[in-house]
């Protein structure tokens, strides 16, 4: 979150609990307190590169800088896929979307109001089932993203160890001297890794449902990239195989291991709400078709 107003919040419910998530981590919180992803040690994206990135807005702040406090992906015309912990205490009226933004400062696109929350049904905060569908008033002219289904037609590895992802979002970001919100869009290219690395560093156990990433060091996600995507190259095409869940305190501990919402997990949930997303691996389905038609020609 990107106002002081949220760091009073933040440091009110870390009474409570040990982590915090990346959309409500404050600048003064501990080092001891996981935080959330930022895009640490990245760089700025180019523009146009990410068509289907969205930020999640605050829908009572006019100034879009402002507004943006989480991130999201559009995966159908009318359907955003985002974090479920971006969601949690909101109503849809609260919340709005830009599909396609580059610029939070230098933007003249539609900020598209939110019909209607999908929460997962067994969210309970961000150590499980951290995902959520937003149904949008109205549809985007953006192009959506396909999501990685686990299986792929050129094969692959379905769990994504040793795979070089890259992170996408205007959260925190570094300098050699500072901190700041970015206005345009970064990313940073992180590696799957083991969840024993984070299991160890947040003392409970990943579930298959959740993915490790990211170095011991310097480069990170963090506070505001909550629900961003996670994309990987997939049969030629950007998909997306992850997004932003929690992490720790990326300026405190100068980066370090995030874990996310494992896409491919959550392929049933998705199309039980957004029969129009698109998944990897589905033309693998029409091949055996083809073949036979070719050969009764």
């Amino acid at each position: 979150m990107k106002k002081s107003v949220f760091i009073f919040y933040a440091l009110f419910f870390s009474l409570f609990s040990q982590v915090l998530y990346a959309a409500e981590q404050p600048l003064t919180s501990s080092s001891s307190l996981p935080a959330v992803p930022q895009i640490m040690g990245g760089s700025e994206a180019a523009s146009g590169d990410w068509p289907s990135m969205t930020a999640i807005l605050d829908a009572s702040k006019s100034d879009l800088y402002a507004a943006q406090y989480c991130g999201g992906v559009l995966i159908a015309p009318t359907w955003v896929l985002t974090a479920g912990h971006c969601v949690e205490g909101k109503k849809a009226s609260d919340m709005q979307v830009a599909v396609g933004v580059y610029d939070l400062r230098n933007w003249s696109g539609k900020r598209i109001a939110v019909k209607r929350i999908v929460k997962h049904p067994a969210y309970v905060s961000y150590l499980a089932n951290d995902i959520a569908l937003l149904e949008l008033s109205s549809a985007s002219g953006q192009q959506p993203v396909t999501i990685f289904s686990g299986v792929s037609v050129q094969g692959g590895n379905a769990n994504l160890l040793g795979q070089m992802t890259t992170l996408v979002g205007w959260g925190l970001a570094d300098t050699p001297t500072s901190w700041y919100y970015p206005e345009r869009l970064r990313q940073v290219n992180l590696p799957v890794v083991t969840n024993s690395h984070c299991s160890d560093a947040f003392l409970h156990t990943l579930s298959g449902s959740q993915l490790c990433a990211g170095y011991a060091v310097s480069k990170d996600a963090c506070s505001g990239d909550s629900g961003g995507p996670m994309m990987l190259k997939v049969d030629g095409q950007w998909a997306h195989v992850g997004l932003v869940s929690y992490g720790y305190g990326c300026q405190e501990a100068n980066g370090y291991y995030g874990v996310y919402t494992r896409s491919s997990a959550f392929v049933d949930f998705i199309k039980q709400y957004v029969s129009a997303a698109q998944f990897t691996g589905a033309a693998s389905n029409t091949l055996p078709w083809l073949m036979l038609l070719l050969h009764k020609r």
